[in-house]
């Protein structure tokens, strides 16, 4: 299979996926090499903010979201956005970026559909609110 083709395939999965490590390991590689799509950054970024999020680093987690977790004001980049903000405990925060989401370029399930990925992730205050 090719880069593009396992690309397609890693951007087939829900916005809150993340790798294992050597996984991750070999899609950094592939982000690092020149040419690199730039829908690979995003994934990549989408780890590494995850990561610091999860380690209380959230100037990191700013600087990675400045940068792009997703296509910009795409579903994908608003739940990963929304993800962030219910990790720093922010619900009110997560809750208004994904009332944009529905607003601009999802759909009315787009509640249900976080608050099963909240509860995934073992944020349950976040999935007893969405």
């Amino acid at each position: 299979m090719t880069v593009q083709a396992d690309l397609e395939a890693l951007l087939a999965r829900d916005a809150a996926w993340r790798p294992g490590p050597v996984q991750a390991a070999r899609w950094r590689a592939a982000a690092e090499a020149p040419g690199a799509p730039e829908r690979l950054h995003w994934e990549v970024r989408w780890w590494r903010a995850h990561e610091a999020a999860a380690q209380g680093d959230w100037d990191a987690v700013s600087v990675l979201a400045d940068d792009g977790l997703g296509e910009p004001f795409s579903e994908r980049e608003a739940v990963r956005l929304a993800l962030l903000h219910c990790i720093s405990g922010s619900l009110d925060e997560a809750e208004h970026v994904i009332a944009q989401a529905v607003q601009t370029s999802s759909d009315e399930g787009l509640p249900q559909r976080f608050a099963a990925l909240c509860a995934r992730e073992g944020l349950d205050a976040a999935a007893a609110r969405f």
